[in-house]
C-alpha cells in the first residue's frame, strides 16, 4: 500500500503513525499483562506437591491495576493468602523444627517472566499487521 505524501505533510504523517503505534503498543502491553496473569492464575489452581482439600488452589485470582504510564496485574489467593508464604517457605513449629517447604509459586513467577514477553511479540505482531 503506497501512499503519496506532500514534503509539507510529512513531519505530521510520521508523527501520526508513531502515535499510532504508540497507542497500538500500550493496549497490546496492557493485554499481555492480562493474558500472562490470567495463564499463571491456571498454573496456580493445578496445586503443588502439597495436599489438601483444594480451596487453596481454587482461591487464586487476578486483577488489572492500569495506571497512565503501565498496565500491572497482581495475582493472589482471595481466601488463603496468609498460607501462601507458609507454604512456599515452610514455617518452624511449636517443639522445634521446621515444616517442609512446598515452592509453587516461584516456579510459576520464573515461568510468566518468559510468557509476557512471548505473549507481547505475539500480540504486537498481530496489531501491527492491523496498523
Amino acid at each position: 500500500m503506497a501512499y503519496r505524501i506532500d514534503a509539507n505533510d510529512l513531519s505530521k504523517t510520521v508523527s501520526g503513525l508513531i502515535n499510532r503505534f504508540g497507542e497500538a503498543a500500550d493496549t497490546v502491553m496492557a493485554e499481555a499483562v492480562w493474558r500472562t496473569a490470567g495463564q499463571a492464575v491456571k498454573e496456580l489452581k493445578k496445586g503443588g506437591k502439597f495436599g489438601g482439600t483444594g480451596e487453596y488452589n481454587r482461591s487464586w485470582s487476578r486483577t488489572m491495576e492500569r495506571k497512565r504510564l503501565y498496565a500491572a496485574a497482581r495475582v493472589y489467593n482471595k481466601d488463603h493468602y496468609r498460607l501462601t508464604h507458609l507454604l512456599e517457605f515452610g514455617h518452624a513449629k511449636v517443639n522445634g523444627g521446621r515444616t517442609t517447604a512446598y515452592p509453587h509459586i516461584e516456579p510459576v513467577n520464573e515461568m510468566v517472566e518468559e510468557l509476557f514477553v512471548d505473549n507481547f511479540t505475539d500480540l504486537l505482531a498481530e496489531e501491527l499487521t492491523k496498523v
